[in-house]
């Protein structure tokens, strides 16, 4: 199954449209909020107007990720693994931005979750960092969790690589 322009101009149609919508909503309800790096006024401010602006960006340029991976010849990706992550991811997101928004103090044990199972899964792929996103952007803007995703994203990656190396030398051992 292939993913087409089609469908990424869609979702990518949809997410704009529902950013926008959320910002509007913000503006005639008692404005649009900023959102501070470590939850911290000192620091610089993000607007979330500008997370709007770059979110369908974002959107597009992670789409086009995914489907130039489903879509290349070799792939033995499928795309329905592909939604099932970026749904894990979403949800999995969702979660702490509801916890934090409770202050319900486990969000640091669903971190540690994560960072663990990085060694054994692809958490760097651009389908969970797009649930990551899209699932806490109402919540701390989208500016935020696009830094911080990657960010993650990043480190994800090299847990990944060092959890393959470790399982290749104990693979060779035995």
């Amino acid at each position: 199954m292939t993913f087409s322009k089609n469908s990424r101009v869609f979702i990518t149609l949809v997410i704009t449209i529902l950013a926008l919508a959320h910002i509007l909503w913000d503006h005639f309800n008692g404005g649009i909020p900023t959102h501070y790096l470590f939850h911290n006024k000192d620091l610089p401010g993000i607007p979330n107007w500008l997370g709007a602006l770059i979110l369908p960006f974002f959107t597009w340029f992670l789409l086009h990720r995914i489907a130039k991976r489903v879509n290349s010849p070799d792939s033995k990706e499928k795309l329905k693994l592909i939604i099932f992550r970026f749904l894990a991811a979403l949800t999995v997101s969702i979660v702490i931005a509801f916890c934090f928004t409770l202050s319900i103090d486990i969000i640091d044990y669903i971190m540690l979750v994560i960072f663990a199972l990085a060694f054994v899964f692809p958490f760097y792929k651009s389908e969970f960092l797009l649930g990551w996103v899209l699932g806490s952007a109402f919540t701390f803007g989208a500016a935020i969790p696009m830094g911080f995703g990657s960010l993650f994203a990043l480190a994800c990656f090299v847990f990944y690589v060092i959890g393959r190396f470790v399982k290749k030398l104990l693979g060779s051992k035995g």
